[in-house]
């Protein structure tokens, strides 16, 4: 596991300075989910993938993908003892250490990651971020229900595993 990381308040920072670089620079809102799906368009060559606001294949938001997962990995590097492991905490408390059922846990979480953007128009990044702060009022619903799936999410687990 990690031994030490970076402060919360650095990340915060640097989604507000990629997002308001973003709008200046692009005139584009940031937006993980429309990102992915210009990798699916990709990867898939699937036109089911394909919309303009995903920017086009390679376009900023399949680019900024690749910061959040080259950043992750660059602060994973930086933190200080970190080392590769399929060891996941208390996921592996509750579910057991099986990498079948972990590796089919975390894809069905996925599936339920992209048909909840789907259904909500976008992702926690899209919404929360770019949505509230052009007052939309679905986004600060969609944002609030987020929130709200996360506590409870968070009681349950707690509960089964023992916190």
């Amino acid at each position: 596991m990690i031994s030490s990381y970076w402060s919360f308040w650095f990340g915060g920072i640097m989604i507000a300075l990629v997002a308001v670089l973003l709008v200046t620079l692009g005139g584009q809102f940031l937006s993980i989910t429309r990102g992915y799906a210009g990798w699916c368009s990709i990867i898939s060559r699937k036109n089911y993938f394909k919309t303009e606001s995903s920017g086009g294949i390679l376009g900023v938001k399949s680019i900024f993908i690749c910061g959040v997962v080259s950043g992750g990995f660059v602060a994973a590097l930086t933190s200080g003892g970190w080392q590769p492991s399929w060891q996941l905490g208390m996921f592996d408390k509750i579910f057991g250490e099986s990498l079948w059922l972990k590796a089919t846990l975390l894809i069905a979480g996925g599936i339920c990651w992209g048909v909840g953007s789907r259904l909500s128009g976008g992702c926690t990044s899209g919404n929360s971020i770019s949505g509230i702060s052009r007052g939309s009022l679905a986004s600060l619903v969609t944002t609030i229900c987020f929130l709200i799936a996360g506590a409870i999410t968070t009681f349950f687990i707690n509960q089964i595993g023992g916190y």
